[in-house]
């Protein structure tokens, strides 16, 4: 599936750039409707953030974030794989957002997601932390992945990787506050060569049905 979705975008160029975008889109839905374990749980999550230059690092200690004039808004569906009681859970994350300010083009993210369920404060406040890693397709290589002063180089296809947070008052599972961090990145050259990376730094809110 991975060398699918790479093979699509890598491929991408002004000609075919209709019938790439259609095919990794539907490669992406393919996915989303996939037959999952029984009683398995589904989220719709929607975010909006910020875009910033900051490297992850800098971003994930809380150091001041210096942000650009530049949006994203995402709308994720997702669904548990396998078992849902133990204190933690994979899940699948297919994504579709567009950006907005000094950047216009759309984003298709698809991730594995594991998320830690069991924190000892959740009497009080219902928490979960979840981190996921996989691919992002850019409909056109981003402005500001180009011209970042942190970045070597620039591509369509990059590594994807999130990092997000849920709160929520105790007993209610159904809708939860998420707070997330949207990122791009080369993964030190692996992706085309592309050294760094972009920082979205989101809120938004998670649906469970």
């Amino acid at each position: 599936m991975w060398e699918s979705i790479a093979t699509v975008c890598a491929a991408a160029d002004r000609k075919k750039y209709r019938v790439v975008l259609a095919g990794a889109i539907g490669l992406m839905c393919s996915v989303a409707v996939h037959d999952v374990a029984l009683g398995a749980e589904r989220y719709i999550t929607v975010y909006a953030g910020k875009y910033t230059d900051d490297k992850l690092g800098e971003v994930l200690t809380n150091k001041p974030i210096t942000f650009e004039h530049s949006y994203l808004g995402v709308i994720a569906f997702s669904h548990t794989l396998g078992e849902t009681l133990r204190a933690y859970q994979w899940e699948l994350e297919t994504q579709i957002g567009k950006h907005g300010g000094a950047q216009t083009h759309w984003e298709f993210n698809v991730a594995p997601v594991i998320r830690w369920k069991r924190f000892p404060w959740n009497d009080f406040l219902n928490t979960t932390v979840a981190i996921g890693d996989g691919l992002s397709c850019a409909t056109e290589i981003p402005p500001l992945e180009q011209s970042s002063s942190t970045n070597e180089g620039a591509a369509r296809l990059l590594n994807y990787f999130l990092f997000e947070m849920t709160a929520a008052p105790p007993g209610e599972y159904r809708w939860s506050i998420v707070g997330r961090v949207h990122h791009r990145s080369g993964v030190f050259g692996l992706f085309n060569n592309v050294h760094g990376g972009s920082n979205i730094v989101a809120i938004g809110l998670k649906f469970t049905y």
